[in-house]
């Protein structure tokens, strides 16, 4: 994986965050953190290289995790989304954006590696 491939990640448990982002550089990817919604809107708007999307669902601002995969489809109707939640999942089929997975916690960092690994890949191979 060429190490261009940004992903942000958007998780307000700092230990969760931290985990991912270790995991997500381990695996030769260029990680932005976020810790609230606005924080990741204005990643998004701010830099339109973001190339997957990793959201928490309760981020314990206004705005949620389905409201910024909401912004980043909108911005890229391609971008691959994966949300982690441990509590949310009843809510996915309404309120997550297509093509998208959904990931409970607790969950191994390769879960989560593996699945924007998969979305990236079905991306390319439909030419986005």
């Amino acid at each position: 994986m060429e190490p261009s491939v940004l992903v942000l990640i958007v998780e307000n448990e700092p230990a969760i965050r931290n985990l991912l982002q270790a995991s997500f550089e381990d695996g030769g990817f260029a990680v932005m953190l976020a810790s609230t919604g606005e924080e990741a809107l204005a990643a998004l708007d701010a830099n339109h290289g973001v190339r997957a999307l990793v959201a928490d669902i309760n981020l314990d601002s206004k705005l949620t995790g389905w409201d910024v995969a909401r912004h980043g489809r909108e911005m890229n109707p391609d971008l691959p989304v994966v949300y982690v939640t441990g509590s949310e999942k009843h809510d996915w089929a309404s309120l997550g954006v297509p093509n998208s997975v959904l990931i409970e916690k607790p969950f191994a960092p390769a879960q989560v590696l593996t699945a924007v690994s998969q979305l990236l890949n079905v991306g390319n191979t439909t030419g986005a």
